[in-house]
């Protein structure tokens, strides 16, 4: 599947753009341990340049983050300079300091659509950000559907909100959200410290049955998206895949193909998501936009390797062995490395974990184990 990829040829279709690591939360599953804005981070005259050269590349869709991207002083600017090169843009709040201002800003800037992290009910959101944290979002969804600006909502599954899923969906759809995105939340970063979170992989064989489920109902709202670290195969497959790809599977991880993730620093990667120097770990990192520009980095001979110059022998575990290797990939980067250190080894994978359990009622028509699959999973 990399080569259509390369035949499509590579281009950073869509970015993830971490303004600011300043955060008015500390959350427990916070992947880039955002608090304190980073030393470094870029100007906003740096900031109008970086605007421009994603746009040059041909950059369709960015999405400002953070920690919380309206704590950069000047989000909205950033944004108007993206929607008048004609990129869509949306930001990602945890919508603590939410306001009518926000929204006449967000509005300024042309923004697509605004985003707001929620992390199920009371007890579980408050727990894993911060006291009345769950109020205060739910105010920022209500104000910003009252003034007409689609929004969305982004969920992390964990154990304290995962039995919580069909309940929530009513709770959006009450809310007036348009679209909600499940994610799993990885042991990285934060919540790499709070293992008693994370869902387990075998978690998968009712996760993604039931995402498929809410799906196929496209009557009801929100309209529910799995996140790319939702997979993979299986019977469902088709289900919980997005339309917008034309492609009703799974075709690998696009980072560094068509996904480019840059730090508030400047710093390069193939997703946001994947780890840095905060982590200890910089492998993934291609460059920095104070030493080159973005085409220089995205264009090196070389760059995001794990991803463009795929091969099957670097495939691991019962990935090395999985009838969709060439295909998957591995499935998301940044959950293989997250789970085993492996970017090419995943255990977070619904076909791998319907085997290796004796799932086999949940694989698609056609799906019998092959003797190497079965030998893995010790029941060959």
């Amino acid at each position: 599947m990399i080569e259509i990829l390369k035949r499509l040829g590579f281009r950073p279709r869509f970015c993830v753009w971490e303004l600011t690591l300043a955060c008015n939360m500390r959350c427990r599953h916070c992947g880039s341990f955002a608090g304190e804005p980073r030393p470094d981070e870029l100007s906003l005259e740096e900031c109008l340049d970086v605007a421009d050269q994603l746009a040059a590349l041909g950059c369709e869709k960015v999405t400002l983050g953070g920690g919380e991207p309206t704590l950069h002083p000047r989000w909205w600017e950033i944004g108007r300079a993206l929607t008048r090169r004609g990129v869509r843009v949306n930001i990602i709040s945890n919508g603590w300091r939410w306001t009518d201002e926000h929204l006449a800003r967000a509005r300024e800037a042309g923004l697509a659509n605004v985003a707001f992290s929620l992390d199920g009910f009371q007890p579980a959101h408050d727990a894993v950000r911060r006291k009345g944290s769950y109020e205060r979002v739910v105010r920022a969804i209500e104000r910003s559907v009252a003034a007409g600006t689609p929004t969305s909502v982004i969920t992390h599954i964990n154990r304290l909100n995962s039995n919580e899923l069909r309940e929530l969906r009513a709770l959006l759809a009450g809310l007036g959200v348009s679209s909600w995105q499940l994610q799993t939340g990885n042991p990285t970063g934060e919540m790499g410290r709070h293992h008693e979170m994370v869902v387990a992989p075998e978690d998968l064989l009712w996760i993604v049955p039931l995402i498929a489920e809410m799906r196929r109902d496209r009557a009801a709202r929100p309209y529910v998206l799995a996140a790319d670290n939702i997979g993979y195969f299986g019977r469902h497959e088709a289900e919980i895949r997005v339309e917008a790809s034309g492609i009703p599977f799974w075709i690998g991880c696009r980072a560094g193909c068509q996904v480019i993730g840059i730090e508030s620093n400047g710093n390069v990667k193939g997703c946001l998501s994947l780890p840095s120097s905060r982590h200890g770990d910089d492998q993934f990192v291609e460059g920095n936009l104070r030493g080159k520009t973005l085409a220089e980095i995205w264009g090196r001979e070389g760059a995001f390797a794990y991803n463009r110059e795929f091969s099957e022998d670097r495939l691991g575990g019962f990935c090395a062995v999985c009838r969709y290797r060439d295909i998957c990939r591995g499935g998301c980067s940044w959950t293989a490395f997250s789970r085993s250190g492996d970017r090419h080894d995943n255990p977070f994978c619904f076909y791998r974990q319907a085997v290796v359990t004796g799932r086999l009622d949940l694989l698609a028509d056609g799906d019998e184990p092959s003797p190497e699959e079965l030998a893995f999973s010790g029941r060959g």
